[in-house]
């Protein structure tokens, strides 16, 4: 479990980085981890790392110290941060703050804006599941697809817009990205289902590119319904992608395709061009 860290220094507004045992030098070198272009910061200013559920920093003998909640801080000593904790670099040059447990936050980056990749994930099956399974054992497989899909997502740069039951709403500034996230957790979830068959996990993806209306942290609009009817076209293991969303993602030409379909899409007018990913090969 980690913690993140936000800094908040001229134009860095909001940059996010989870916390792990690597330790995220903070400086105005650009071989930092996070690089802070002004003359009061230090070349290596300060550390920061987690091991095991907690998270530390460290002053790195900085020329113009930190601060942590106003209180100076020792280049002798590691600190143990907690949620809320501030972190001013060269009083206020720049800001660094602790925030919750990634467990208990969604999402490491703000929501992507403009033409956004929305991608609408659903167990397959997952009533049949609850039947045979029961409710115990079938919320133990929710929570493993849970963080199966959410650490896919943060780590493809997804914004987790909401978890939906049995799925997921996740919003990509690139497409690309989008694709190859979807890729990842039907291999991963493949690999799981391989190691123990007693977590029959299988998810159909569906993917759409388009603008929307952001409001508190959703989307609202025509491409974001088209990627959710595209997903309830999909079978168990299958990503299904639209035309635009294939077009932008595949600019290298690595990416395997399956034949153009055609699909009424419910509450959509007309008929809808669809492409499968190939995804286990």
């Amino acid at each position: 479990m980690a913690y993140v860290i936000e800094i908040s220094a001229g134009s860095q507004q909001g940059d996010r980085q989870i916390l792990t045992d690597k330790h995220v030098i903070v400086g105005r070198s650009a071989a930092c981890d996070v690089t802070i272009d002004d003359p009061y910061v230090s070349g290596n200013h300060i550390e920061f790392w987690a091991e095991g559920d907690k998270a530390f920093a460290r002053d790195l003998n900085s020329s113009n110290g930190s601060s942590h909640n106003g209180n100076s801080i020792n280049p002798a000593d590691t600190l143990t941060l907690n949620s809320g904790d501030r972190i001013d670099l060269a009083e206020g040059k720049a800001i660094i703050v602790v925030l919750q447990e990634i467990a208990d936050a969604k999402n490491i980056s703000p929501p992507p804006s403009g033409t956004v990749t929305f991608l609408f994930s659903d167990m397959y099956g997952s009533t049949d599941l609850v039947n045979e399974l029961g409710d115990l054992k079938f919320r133990d497989i929710s929570r493993t697809h849970e963080g199966i899909l959410s650490d896919a997502i943060r780590e493809h740069d997804g914004y987790i817009v909401k978890e939906m039951g049995d799925g997921f709403m996740a919003a990509f500034a690139s497409s690309r990205n989008a694709v190859i996230c979807s890729m990842e957790i039907q291999k991963t979830l493949k690999a799981l289902r391989a190691k123990e068959p007693d977590l029959p996990i299988n998810v159909r993806i569906g993917l759409n590119t388009g603008e929307a209306i952001l409001e508190n942290g959703d989307y609202f609009g025509r491409a974001v319904s088209e990627a959710a009817r595209i997903s309830s076209k999909a079978e168990a293991e299958q990503i299904l992608i639209s035309s635009v969303t294939k077009r932008m993602a595949d600019s290298a030409g690595d990416l395997k395709f399956g034949e153009e379909m055609e699909f009424e899409l419910k509450g959509l007018p007309g008929d809808h061009t669809v492409f499968e990913v190939f995804w286990d090969e």
